[in-house]
This record gives structure tokens, C-alpha cells and sequence, in this order.
């Protein structure tokens, strides 16, 4: 399978709106990058994504419940949130 098939099933099984459980890679200024199970891409959490309100816990950090907001094709990442806004639903 070729990195642009895989790119694009991952695009098809993560969908803007799905649920998923990350866990944390690693930590950047401008937010957090993640392992999403099953899926060979990076998954990112932008910093105004972590929540409503206050700011990320280091007991939020292991693994964090988000939703796809989106997929950056360059790069190959896919663009998460997890503030309790975006999870309802």
C-alpha cells in the first residue's frame, strides 16, 4: 500500500466528527502530537483546542479523548480537538 492509499484510508476512517482515544507523543509550544490506535498518522491537538476553558493538567496528558476536526494533507496529520464543546455530540 502506498503512503498516499494509506493517507487517504485514514482520511475515510477517520472522519471529520469521529470520536477517538490518543495518547500523547510528544509536546510543541503550539500543542500536542499524537498516536491515534490504528492509524499510521500523526494526529495533532492545537493549543486553543485543549479546552473551553483553563489550561491542560499534566494528568490530562497520557491519553486524551478528542474528535477530528479535520485532515492536513500536507504533512499527513490529522487535526483534533478535545475541548468539551467539540466532543459533544
Amino acid at each position: 500500500m502506498t503512503k498516499s492509499s494509506e493517507w487517504q484510508n485514514a482520511k475515510d476512517s477517520l472522519r471529520i466528527g469521529t470520536k477517538v482515544r490518543a495518547t500523547v507523543k510528544q509536546h510543541w509550544p503550539f500543542g500536542i502530537l499524537v498516536a491515534i490506535p490504528g492509524c499510521a498518522f500523526t494526529g495533532l491537538v492545537k493549543i486553543h483546542d485543549f479546552k473551553d476553558e483553563g489550561r491542560m493538567t499534566a494528568e490530562e496528558y497520557p491519553a486524551v479523548g478528542a474528535v477530528v476536526l479535520g485532515h492536513r494533507d500536507q504533512g499527513h496529520q490529522i487535526w483534533l480537538g478535545m475541548r468539551p464543546s467539540q466532543l459533544q455530540g
